[in-house]
């Protein structure tokens, strides 16, 4: 039998539905919209995908990352565990896809990767984010057909609030990777859901065998907005899926997620006027989120047993940390104060030290810096559009870092001459229970993939979503 390498690129797409992948630093996210207004839209026609089934502490969260053992590729659970364990022997997971593509340099996406990741030589990153968009799409189609929806849909993709020049390149950076993880799941098929994951032998023939996918199927593969793009700010998602246009309001989101914090400042039309508009100049993205926060606890655990982390003495426990820092990070914030064994000593850890840590002072300086551009644009735009009396400036933050310290006092303490208020995304107020617990991480997913995206508008002038 010939493998048909783009059957799943060239099938006719639904068009009842929009479905938009987040992948984030630490989990991934997917969902699909009813392809309606947004004020047409009831709770049944919003389905975030269950594509963590199994994999993480949560149905709609998969872990992102990629382990490579010196015989194959692991995905999910596995991936996570082996991880772990590989700290302790020198070796670390390929972890978030995203961040790569927003930290590095568009040169090294071909290079290979450090033996520390690839024990065999032989990938790129641009072959491991194709991969791991290969599972994830897997995963996205396999929890479609359990829940009976269409699939496929045509698809979005959330971003950072890149530089001008990086999001041109990602752009089309990510959509090279999303035909190409199409063909991929063409050659591994259901491989890639294996518990075992799939050899090495396997990945390279189909990456030797696989044709080059080609860019004119993007406006079939791709729910493109009006200005030709396959992608979607991160704040400007949280903005669609999170504020409803009930009359004027201005609204400030802060999406902090594992590797980047996003912003944006957005306006609702008068009343009568069902529209949402991004103030032109407010999006802002700080390459730093809940990451720095693992490291530094991961930092400042090593010096309280005394442990330079670049010393010999200290390579074991730093890298047994470095394993562990993430579920340190949220034990820290959750109980105010972790114990941990380091050596044969055990050494504490209390959120009266971290907060206070000059590092980390530094990280909510800087937060709260990038929040403040976000913010002057929005009371510029209330000045600017009088209504009945000022109109109060709402606060939204979401992520996985919305519920973190130095978030909560920033929007506490919003450094401005003007009324503000806090809320929270009102898109899940009538959503079940065990989305509810997550809905701070599904709300870039769900906005992403609704029919209607903001536009930008100066601060003079608003302008509608549509007619």
């Amino acid at each position: 039998m010939v493998l048909d390498w783009f059957r799943r690129l060239s099938q006719k797409r639904t068009t009842d539905w929009i479905a938009c992948i987040d992948f984030g630093t630490a989990y991934s996210k997917a969902a699909m919209v009813l392809a309606e207004n947004t004020a047409d839209l009831f709770p049944e026609d919003i389905k975030p995908l269950p594509i963590g089934d199994g994999e993480s502490r949560s149905d709609y969260l998969l872990p992102s990352l990629l382990f490579l053992t010196d015989e194959a590729i692991l995905f999910g659970k596995k991936a996570d565990e082996a991880a772990q364990r590989g700290e302790r022997h020198g070796r670390s997971a390929f972890v978030s896809p995203k961040q790569y593509l927003s930290t590095h340099a568009p040169q090294h996406l071909d290079e290979k990767l450090d033996s520390e990741i690839d024990p065999t030589g032989h990938y790129t990153a641009h072959q491991l984010i194709a991969l791991y968009l290969a599972y994830l799409l897997k995963r996205a189609e396999h929890a479609a057909e359990q829940i009976e929806l269409d699939w496929p849909p045509k698809l979005r993709i959330a971003r950072p609030a890149w530089s001008k020049d990086r999001a041109e390149w990602g752009e089309q950076v990510l959509r090279m990777l999303v035909r190409e993880a199409f063909l991929l799941i063409e050659g591994l098929g259901d491989d890639l859901l294996s518990e075992d994951g799939v050899t090495h032998d396997r990945v390279r023939a189909v990456f030797y065998e696989m044709p080059e996918p080609n860019s004119a199927d993007d406006d079939d593969l791709f729910h493109l907005a009006e200005d030709g793009t396959a992608t979607v700010m991160e704040a400007t998602a949280v903005a669609t899926g999170s504020i409803r246009p009930k009359g004027r309001r201005i609204v400030v989101v802060a999406d902090i997620g594992g590797g980047t914090s996003d912003f944006g400042a957005f306006m609702t039309g008068l009343p009568g006027h069902k529209v949402v508009s991004e103030i032109r100049g407010s999006s802002h993205v700080l390459r730093q989120a809940g990451d720095v926060l693992d490291m530094h606890v991961r930092r400042m655990m090593l010096s309280n047993a005394g442990l330079l982390q670049d010393d010999p003495a200290a390579r074991g426990p730093a890298m047994r940390l470095r394993g562990r820092q993430r579920n340190l990070k949220e034990r820290l914030f959750q109980t105010g104060e972790v114990v941990e064994e380091i050596g044969d000593q055990f050494f504490s850890l209390s959120l009266e030290e971290f907060l206070a840590d000059p590092r980390v002072q530094e990280f909510s300086r800087r937060l709260n810096e990038t929040f403040q551009q976000a913010l002057e644009c929005a009371v510029l735009a209330a000045r600017e559009f009088p209504s009945q009396g000022k109109v109060t400036i709402e606060l939204m933050a979401t992520g996985g870092g919305a519920a973190l310290p130095m978030v909560k006092d920033m929007l506490r303490q919003a450094e401005v001459d003007w009324p503000t208020k806090i809320i929270e995304p009102e898109l899940f107020q009538d959503a079940s229970d065990d989305v509810r617990t997550v809905y701070p991480q599904l709300v870039v997913a769900i906005g992403g993939a609704m029919k209607e995206l903001p536009k930008q508008t100066a601060p003079l002038t608003a302008i509608p979503l549509a007619s």
